[in-house]
């Protein structure tokens, strides 16, 4: 009958000298790194590297613990353009108010909270006086001098918590691109959602003052160490160089507001690997205000959008016609009114016939009828295995969000007739996305090879660097061929398209003004003018698309999208230190 009370009783005992135990382990610890091995971790540091002070480090601590810390984005440079900033959330329990108390704590809030303050001083006091029941938050936007404050008063009534806000320096810069993440939080659109499980750090929190990590930090460019690591130590620094992109949106916004255009786009591109240098779409949204942003102007038109390209795919047509030896740049076809493929008669877009002319001539004219009779050489199998090597109808998988495929019919599709084989070869009848077409302009420029396009050059994660498999994804078309169709655009910017020459430099390119496919057929006025060319031609830097959404001053794109480019090229080459031919060129 005693026995059972005993053992109770050294139950209870062993529990507590294990609580106990416990206890003690812990405070050794908390000891052995508050003080013993305080040094050993460095002072915690801001965004920007500087000392926080001590609630502040705790506060970020206790955020990247939670999962709520996101890490850093900058340009190529290390200029940032996407990081966290916090706001203080506050708020109080009226009825553990001390009575006789309300009126000089509410003074204090209002002070303390000034504009963020949700109530009026006439609202608080009486929600004070009226001890109203539950929880009342007064701001969800206080500072961090007004959170600190109220979070070292300590009291029973009163609370502050910091919440991380995502904040874009550069405004409306790079927009699309970007993306931007909202308040529960959440990623949407370009590198934001793509990258979104990276940057948002799950694990315990980064100490950048291991020596290991301090080593590899210091061994960074000087501009990323300015901004890197994070509290989240999970960072990307973007392939885009700040000074470009600024260049390339100021010139389309210009060049939209000259010819009248609805919105337009501008890629530009490293050919050799798929960098972006710069890309820019308008109408374009400040990030920091997406509340406040049309829904329809918030997706990515670069890579979502397709469009129907007309004559600047003819440079495709044409290269997979000398690649496969059908044709060659000198060869002679015969240009007539108009000739019929499948149900359909083929006409050039002036509606003017030129007799026989060489192939280059024809790419200089932009002619649709030679063009089809290279797609009708090739015919059906081999032109959609090129259309197809060249990376159209399918995914470019360039490292942003809600990526478009475009649309491309081939034989055996319902929708596709003999007809589309001659339309297709000029660009008609099948869609593409700007992005798809300025890489499939990279595989002439680089001498034959597809890229894979990306917009981030390194993932700078916790003491690692990690940077993205930049080899071509394979062989489009040989180097001789790719060489005679750039050699071929030359001819195109020297004879046929002299707006697009920028002085100093060997230009090559293509125009194209494409109809608007609309239910039923084509908008009986609206055009898409685009122009795809690089510079300099024997040695590209670059290569960039213009394209401008339905311009009203000029109707082909010879007079918008050329000489758009002209101006780009000629503020780009000189911040990517390429000196024009006749400085290069001398002894």
């Amino acid at each position: 009958m005693t026995s059972q009370p005993s053992s109770s009783r050294l139950r209870i005992l062993l529990v507590a000298l294990a609580l106990l135990l416990g206890l003690t382990l812990l405070v050794i610890q908390l000891v052995r790194w508050q003080v013993v091995q305080r040094d050993e971790f460095g002072p915690a540091t801001g965004l920007f590297g500087q000392p926080l002070s001590r609630s502040a480090s705790a506060t970020k601590a206790e955020g990247a613990v939670k999962g709520q810390d996101r890490g850093v984005i900058t340009d190529i440079n290390g200029v940032p353009l996407a990081f966290d900033a916090y706001q203080w959330e506050i708020w109080i329990e009226p009825r553990l108010v001390p009575k006789g108390s309300e009126a000089e704590l509410t003074s204090q809030l209002v002070e303390l909270l000034g504009p963020t303050l949700r109530q009026t001083p006439d609202e608080l006091l009486r929600i004070l006086q009226e001890r109203a029941p539950g929880v009342v938050t007064l701001t969800r936007q206080g500072s961090q001098a007004a959170g600190e404050t109220i979070a070292g008063w300590q009291r029973l009534d009163i609370s502050a918590k910091a919440l991380p806000v995502r904040v874009y320096p550069q405004g409306t810069l790079a927009a699309h691109l970007l993306g931007f993440v909202n308040g529960e939080p959440r990623a949407y659109y370009g590198v934001e959602e793509r990258y979104d499980s990276y940057l948002r750090t799950m694990s315990p929190p980064f100490h950048y003052a291991y020596p290991e990590n301090l080593a590899f930090y210091q061994q960074l460019p000087e501009g990323w160490r300015e901004v890197l690591p994070s509290a989240a130590g999970q960072d990307l620094v973007l392939t885009i160089d700040r000074r470009l992109q600024y260049i390339t949106e100021r010139i389309l916004g210009e060049a939209i507001g000259q010819y009248k255009a609805e919105s337009g786009t501008i890629i530009v591109m490293n050919p050799r690997d798929g960098a972006i240098l710069a890309m820019a779409s308008l109408p374009a949204y400040d990030p920091n205000q997406y509340g406040a942003t049309n829904t329809l102007v918030l997706a990515d038109p670069a890579i979502s959008k397709q469009y129907e390209p007309g004559s600047v795919f003819k440079i495709v047509t044409m290269a997979a016609g000398i690649d496969a030896g059908v044709i060659t740049p000198d060869t002679v076809l015969t240009d007539t009114l108009s000739i019929e493929v499948g149900d359909r008669l083929i006409y050039n877009s002036n509606m003017r016939t030129y007799g026989p002319v060489t192939i280059r001539e024809a790419l200089v004219l932009s002619l649709n009828i030679p063009t089809a009779q290279v797609a009708l050489r090739l015919q059906e199998a081999r032109f959609y295995q090129y259309v197809q090597r060249f990376g159209f109808g399918q995914l470019t998988e360039v490292d942003l969000a809600n990526e478009g495929p475009g649309s491309v019919k081939a034989p055996g599709d319902a929708l596709w007739s003999r007809s589309d084989l001659a339309t297709n070869a000029f660009g008609q009848g099948l869609a593409v996305t700007p992005m798809q077409m300025v890489r499939a302009t990279a595989v002439i420029a680089n001498g034959g090879l597809l890229v894979r396009p990306h917009v981030v050059d390194s993932m700078v994660f916790r003491g690692r660097l990690v940077q993205p498999d930049t080899s071509p994804m394979r062989r489009v078309i040989q180097p001789e061929a790719a060489e005679a169709v750039a050699d071929m655009m030359v001819s195109v910017v020297e004879k046929g398209s002299p707006t697009a020459k920028v002085p100093g430099y060997q230009v090559a390119g293509k125009t194209g003004t494409a109809q608007i496919a609309i239910q039923g057929g084509y908008h009986p006025t609206a055009t898409i003018h685009s122009f795809v060319g690089f510079a300099p031609a024997d040695d590209p830097a670059f290569v960039a698309l213009v394209k401008l959404d339905m311009p009203k001053t000029y109707p082909w794109a010879d007079g918008t999208a050329a000489p758009t480019f002209a101006r780009l090229a000629a503020e780009l080459l000189p911040v990517l230190r390429v000196p024009p031919e006749q400085i290069a060129n001398r002894p």
